[in-house]
């Protein structure tokens, strides 16, 4: 321990005798410390522990899978078999998430919130923090005269709209028209599906209704979850044959719910971060290793020294390393008041929706993890020059009183290697930025099928109690023809369903081809589903590729009618033309089940890409509002004349002309919907592009570095050589191609790095292909001149050297 002690006190006063240096590297250890230690604070929060509940392992999202292998929300009388047949759940409950309108405050408001079974608090082991959840059988799902009028607040909502009352419980609040009470009050910090809802309440559903898939199911297994699977897969298959009509070629998924959570290209993209900032700390540490070894040749003297007079080299080499651990310590607790800083930054810098989940803060985990790091820094960084420095040859240091060494062989293939390592590193960052950012522009290239400028979009949640499906489309129209009268606006639509861009959940209607045979594999086709308005089409500026629209001849009188998208017509009408013929659709009949109905196919309508950007556009089903007013949530697009922005003022002045009671809260333009799908890999190819920026600043301060420490070692033999007669030029290109040797090995080895790293791009990245030359060839382009910039400096400072001097000192 005293010896420990000792050389702690000898470490931090020679760490004190040079300021400049130490300064230096923990500085550079600071930064890559510091950016590993806030990546590794959002994977803690989106990866390890993502799930704020007690044992998230054992909880699962289970799926309806049809014929195609795609993922379904589930009915509710297969949730009710699911839940009555199966085993491996102790709990399975369903999630149903909408929005409520909430009266009783200062104006009418649209809140976030869920529909949900008795046992869904139950099932995540979620406590509250005030009252109860709610009982068995409150929804009424198995005995309807148990169903009651209760609410579970969040945290949130109790603090800031019902102003923390003490006496909340058996308060009473009107949601969607309809008086509910509230029992409870979440922990603060509670969601579920990366949404932070304020208000919960039992769901109610027609228990009997197969066809209309609307409920996201949640268990909590009591066995491995391949068991699971497998029952679920049996339980499913039973009631394919028992339930043909509705659920023939369908299956149930069982999948872990904290892997599903995050997507698999946000996942990939992420990892693909961390091991980004991995290399920014890989380079700090081999540039930290170049000054060390640098200012161990300035102490190879001091060393021999202590050696002659008995030190042994384990206790050299001890000093070395408890010097080095000093700096990475100190580096580490930098690097980690950088990393806080980071965190408490982000909401401010970091655009809403870059990153999903909940709360990213700094725990012990992140501690740990800083602390780990900094260690093993302190490995990579210190062990090579504490070695080396602790090998000298302390005769032939103490017989060489004027030049000192020249460092050896050994010495200057670590600091080639060095170079080496920083330039593949860089080479491998600058490559995968290159081609992040080549996806981007893909991306922003894509065609969806519409015209997004200067169209205003708003979505609203109309009361159930207060709007049944007719009142709901007399709202509808009344709006459509207010708001076609305020100046400036060209035309308007409505609807119901996926009809609008980038929904934040997409309708879907399966359906049946007349006159065709069934798929052997019994396969019931589906596709996107939105009831629109007849000026749906213009106001959207899709195009029309045959027969016609909607007009106002196709009312509830008339036959129904459908339009269609391309995409449906070259998937399920190959070589033939859809006008005429006629479909079976499955429509949706406001959150009560679906009606089969006969709908001809009047319009092919271009495929539009209404989901997802980088994504296929979906096959999708339009329909006449007039002959299906389905849903809770309508829609509106506005095309105006200027900037749509201007109009939401009056927009929202003639809805409220209509209902004051209505809240109009989901305003924005539907190029601002566009941009959103942006948000994530614009923020993305950000964080990589900055991190390419610092790795390739490090490599330019570590060629620096080490250029400028080989010619100071060189710098007698330059004098000699010039006293002998060799130009400044030769001497120049000498010393540039002695120091450019390591960075084209460098580019060598990590282009073969980064073509493994474009490979597995592949997966992830728009318009993209494993290999791009240019990306290639303008990275190692890019270093080389870098390099050569960085090298060049130390050479010419070498040419100025005056050969009397040298060979005086000689």
């Amino acid at each position: 321990m005293e010896s420990i002690l000792r050389n702690l006190r000898f470490g931090v006063r020679i760490l004190l005798r040079s300021p400049a240096i130490t300064v230096s590297i923990v500085l550079i250890l600071a930064l890559g410390i510091g950016l590993n230690s806030t990546m590794f604070c959002i994977a803690d929060a989106l990866l390890i522990h993502a799930i704020r509940y007690p044992d998230p392992q054992a909880l699962s999202l289970v799926w309806s899978i049809d014929a195609e292998g795609t993922a379904h929300d589930v009915s509710p009388a297969d949730f009710m078999d699911w839940r009555a047949r199966s085993r491996s759940f102790s709990d399975l409950a369903a999630w149903m998430p909408t929005s409520f309108v909430v009266l009783g405050g200062e104006r009418p408001r649209q809140i976030g919130g869920a529909k949900v079974t008795a046992n869904f608090f139950r099932a995540l082991q979620v406590r509250p923090v005030l009252g109860r959840t709610f009982l068995p059988d409150e929804d009424g799902l198995d005995n309807p005269s148990n169903a009651a009028h209760s609410a579970v607040i969040s945290f949130r909502f109790w603090q800031e709209d019902l102003g923390a009352d003490p006496n909340v419980l058996g308060r009473a609040i009107q949601v969607d028209a309809v008086s509910y009470n509230v029992i409870g009050v979440a922990p603060p910090g509670f969601q579920f599906w990366w949404r932070a809802h304020d208000i919960w309440v039992p769901v109610t559903f027609n228990v009997h209704e197969r066809d209309y898939r609307n409920l996201v199911v949640v268990g909590r297994g009591n066995s491995p979850r391949n068991n699971a699977t497998a029952e679920m897969v049996v339980i499913a298959n039973s009631l394919s044959q028992a339930y043909p009509k509705s659920d023939k070629g369908w299956t149930a998924r069982v999948d872990d719910l904290q892997d599903w959570l995050l997507n698999g290209t946000f996942r990939s993209r992420f990892l693909l971060l961390c091991w980004a900032v991995g290399i920014v700390l890989l380079i700090v540490c081999t540039n930290v290793a170049s000054l060390l070894l640098a200012r161990s040749a300035a102490r190879e003297k001091e060393i021999a020294v202590r050696l002659s007079l008995g030190a042994s080299r384990g206790r050299v080499l001890g000093q070395l390393l408890t010097e080095s651990t000093l700096l990475a310590l100190s580096g580490g607790a930098l690097g980690l008041a950088i990393a806080w800083g980071l965190i408490r930054l982000a909401p401010k810098i970091v655009p809403p929706n870059a990153i999903p989940g909940g709360p990213i803060e700094m725990n012990a985990y992140v501690i740990c993890f800083t602390a780990a790091v900094s260690l093993v820094a302190c490995v990579l960084f210190g062990l090579m020059p504490a070695i080396t420095a602790s090998r000298s040859d302390v005769q032939s240091i103490l017989k060489d009183s004027t030049r000192g060494s020249t460092g050896g062989k050994a010495r200057s293939r670590f600091r080639q290697t060095m170079v080496a390592a920083e330039v593949a590193a860089a080479l491998m960052l600058i490559v995968s930025t290159w081609l992040m950012v080549d996806s981007l522009r893909g991306l922003t290239r894509i065609d969806p099928g519409f015209d997004p400028r200067n169209v205003l979009t708003l979505r609203l949640v109309l009361p159930g109690a207060k709007y049944d499906p007719i009142r709901a489309l007399a709202f509808c129209q009344r709006a459509v023809e207010r708001l076609s009268s305020i100046p400036g606006v060209k035309s308007v639509a409505s609807g119901m369903g996926s009809g609008l861009p980038f929904p934040n959940t997409a309708q879907t209607t399966s359906f049946e081809l007349e006159g065709m045979p069934p798929k052997q594999d019994g396969e019931i086709p589906s596709a996107l589903y939105s009831a629109v308005s007849v000026d749906y089409f213009r106001t959207l500026a899709i195009r029309l590729e045959r027969g016609r629209v909607f007009t106002d001849l196709d009312n509830e009188h008339a036959p129904v009618v459908v339009n269609i998208s391309a995409t449906l017509a070259a998937r399920y009408f190959p070589n033939q033309d859809p006008l005429g013929k006629h479909l079976w659709i499955s429509r949706p009949l406001r959150s009560q089940g679906v009606e089969r109905v006969r709908a001809e196919i009047v319009g092919v309508m271009r495929e539009v890409k209404l989901t997802d950007l980088a994504r296929e556009a979906a096959p999708t089903i339009y329909a006449p509002i007039t002959q299906n007013p389905y849903g809770r949530t309508v829609w509106f697009a506005v095309r105006t004349d200027g900037d749509p922005r201007l109009f939401a003022s009056a927009v929202r002045q003639e809805f409220s002309a209509i209902d004051s009671e209505q809240p109009v809260e989901q305003v924005g333009t539907l190029a601002q919907l566009m941009d959103g799908q942006l948000t994530q890999p614009r923020f993305q190819t950000g964080l990589m592009t900055s991190f390419a920026l610092v790795a390739l600043i490090l490599a330019a301060i570590g060629i620096y570095g080490v250029s400028v420490y080989a010619v100071e070692q060189r710098r007698n033999e330059i004098g000699i050589k010039m006293a002998l007669g060799a130009t400044r030029f030769h001497v120049l290109s000498d010393i540039l191609i002695q120091s450019m040797r390591p960075t084209a090995i460098g580019i060598v080895v990590g282009g073969a790095a980064a073509t493994f790293v474009a490979y597995g791009f592949k997966s992830i990245l728009v318009d993209s292909g494993a290999i791009d030359p240019i990306a290639f060839l303008g990275a190692a382009l890019l270093l080389a001149t870098v390099a050569l910039a960085a090298c060049y400096f130390p050479a010419r400072k070498a040419t100025r050297i005056d050969p009397a001097i040298a060979l005086r000192s000689e």
